[in-house]
């Protein structure tokens, strides 16, 4: 089932999930008898669509990650973008934490390098300039990205969101530098494939 198609106990499900978490629960002490009161979610309904409490926890790695893919954020700069993204994170900040430190989801990380890696591929790959090491160039700048949100999560860092958005652009605009890319002029390429 694709996430835009989520159940509406599906989503009463993760926001019981997100209270948990930010209640101060662990992700591996919660059960599913106190997630489903959370959420006044009935047995049968859950169990109907999932097999046990990992096979939902599977379903929010997905929906929290289509939160992230989710590139339609009308920005107009790399700071906006940028600031928007860390937003999504901050809203969610304990569960994207969780799924990170947790290891049962050790791919979760994996599958936010290999997002990254294929949206800057596909921007960088509308340079025409036919010297530019494109996935390299990617990779640096995703595993930077990632790199630095992972950290902000798994520290409790107290950046804003803003100030995380200032930092990533001043960084990602060095680095695109280094090969004559204007990020700013970059990004309006890309904006205006959306």
């Amino acid at each position: 089932m694709p996430i835009s198609d989520a159940r509406p106990s599906d989503l009463d499900l993760f926001h019981a999930l997100i209270e948990l978490l930010n209640a101060g629960e662990s992700l591996d002490k919660i059960s599913t008898r106190h997630l489903l009161t959370q959420a006044d979610v009935s047995k049968s309904t859950f169990y109907r669509h999932y097999a046990d409490k990992f096979a939902f926890y599977d379903w929010v790695a997905d929906y929290l990650l289509s939160q992230l893919q989710d590139t339609d954020y009308h920005a107009a700069t790399p700071l906006s973008f940028y600031k928007r993204y860390f937003e999504k994170c901050q809203t969610y900040r304990l569960a994207y934490k969780s799924f990170i430190v947790n290891n049962h989801w050790l791919e979760f990380e994996k599958r936010l390098l290999d997002v990254g890696m294929a949206n800057y591929t596909a921007i960088l790959s509308r340079i025409d300039q036919p010297d530019i090491p494109v996935a390299t160039i990617a990779s640096y700048i995703v595993s930077a990205h990632v790199g630095m949100a992972i950290n902000w999560l798994r520290t409790d860092d107290s950046s804003t969101p803003d100030e995380l958005a200032k930092q990533l652009t001043r960084l990602t605009t060095g680095a695109l530098a280094a090969y004559h890319i204007d990020f700013a002029a970059l990004f309006k390429l890309d904006v205006g494939h959306n």
